[in-house]
């Protein structure tokens, strides 16, 4: 592959000064059952080249997965520059890259037929404990290699794995049709078909009994799964992007006090075996964890290259893509500290309140803003400390600032990883005051 590179660059140097090549190639072996019954083994390879250049100042890209095509490549790219964005960057020399752990090697001895004896494992645990519900189980593995360089003499090469596995399905209980399911997404063999299948047994129990709902306000106590649509809205505020084009509740908003005071929120793209973890970003910067929100302070927005230079700032390592997109600002992995209180005790301590797992719909919301109305895909009314039932056609809606600032009741000790839109967080519950409930 450092032929491919070396090729690239030779070529686009000859017709323009910056170029920047980014070669990602892999493996993938998805395994996926479906309804109950094994579905597909796959294995796939992942294989592509992405060109930027710089010719007279404005911003040209091309990709391709055909290395038989290479000067087709470089003209591609060349020509789109005369179209492109006026360049406000200069290419990066060169960092020196943190050494992190990208790769697991459990995970690369970990074989196709392990999976699908895992997923048969998953999906007898599951008939036992929710026999009535419909199972899907994906588990899917990637093992690859990216590999970046630059007219300038940057190059650097890291090798990744990533391990996705996601379980759970539909069931009509009492009339209505109920989805429960659990997934982990991350850098690392994560077999935790025991614990994932226990809490879909419970939450399909719990399910099996419906409470009635009134509308109003009150307390919402927001599972770490749920909780990712929060951190999505923070994650797209914080985006330099966002502050580029003001749309972000944010702008002007460094060092102010945004959030509540315990809570603190981070990125860290050198977190060992994370989902979006390399030691350096995919335009050559490197990064580290960075605070966004240090004791409910605003302190960072997130850039790439070109933003950074819009803006007048520095690139901080955000810079993301894949062989055939452009750059744009994207977190890494998130980190939110967790609180003082086991969630247990949190249930126990709640009069009449909800639990939330799963939240629907958010599509329609305006998310950037913080502003959303959601359907509750998922969640239990409790009752004097204890789960009283499920609720139906029901839905939640709030503003995320307002509620992280000035709602906070209570932060879980615990943390779990989640994941949304291909955001990898890592976010205890939250136990929110009141928020606005209707239910039919």
């Amino acid at each position: 592959m450092d032929k491919i590179i070396d090729q690239i660059l030779d070529l686009a140097k000859k017709k323009t000064g910056a170029a920047e090549v980014i070669l990602v190639e892999g493996q993938e072996s998805p395994v996926d059952f479906r309804s109950g019954k094994l579905h597909s083994v796959e294995h796939k390879e992942i294989k592509g080249a992405g060109l930027r250049v710089v010719k007279n100042g404005r911003i040209g890209f091309s990709s391709t997965t055909d290395f038989e095509k290479l000067p087709e490549l470089v003209d591609h790219a060349v020509s789109g520059a005369a179209f492109g964005q006026q360049a406000s960057f200069k290419l990066p020399a060169g960092c020196k890259p943190a050494g992190i752990r990208t790769v697991d090697p459990r995970l690369e001895k970990f074989t196709t037929s392990q999976a699908v004896a895992e997923g048969q494992k998953a999906m007898g645990i599951l008939a036992q404990k929710a026999p009535e519900l419909k199972c899907d189980i994906g588990l899917n593995k990637k093992f690859y290699r990216v590999s970046l360089a630059n007219s300038r003499g940057f190059q650097g090469q890291y090798d990744k794995t990533s391990f996705s596995y996601g379980l759970g399905g539909v069931a009509v209980i009492n009339g209505s049709l109920t989805f429960i399911g659990q997934s982990r997404h991350g850098g690392k063999l994560e077999l935790d078909t025991l614990k994932m299948t226990d809490k879909i047994g419970s939450l399909y129990h719990d399910a099996q009994r419906t409470a009635k709902l009134t509308s109003g306000k009150m307390p919402v106590l927001f599972a770490p799964e749920a909780m990712s649509l929060l951190w999505m809205s923070i994650a797209m505020g914080v985006n330099g992007k966002a502050e580029q084009k003001k749309t972000t509740p944010l702008l002007g908003r460094l060092g102010e006090k945004m959030l509540d005071p315990r809570i603190t929120v981070s990125d860290d793209p050198l977190l060992p075996l994370g989902l979006a973890s390399a030691p350096f970003d995919d335009e050559g910067v490197c990064g580290a964890r960075l605070d966004l929100f240090h004791r409910g302070v605003f302190k960072n927005f997130i850039y790439d290259l070109q933003t950074a230079g819009i803006l007048g700032k520095r690139s901080t390592g955000h810079g993301s893509r894949s062989f055939s997109t452009q750059p744009s600002p994207q977190v890494s992995n998130l980190v939110i500290a967790g609180g003082k209180t086991k969630l247990a005790q949190i249930i126990k301590s709640m009069d009449s309140g909800l639990i939330i797992y799963d939240l629907l719909g958010a599509g329609q919301s305006n998310i950037i803003a913080g502003d959303f109305s959601v359907n509750i895909g998922l969640g239990y009314k409790i009752e004097k400390g204890r789960i009283a039932g499920r609720v139906k056609d029901a839905m939640v809606a709030g503003n995320v600032y307002d509620m992280l600032k000035s709602k906070v009741l209570d932060i879980s000790s615990g943390t779990e990883d989640v994941e949304r839109n291909n955001v990898a967080m890592n976010t205890p519950a939250m136990l929110f005051d009141g928020m606005n409930v209707t239910a039919k």
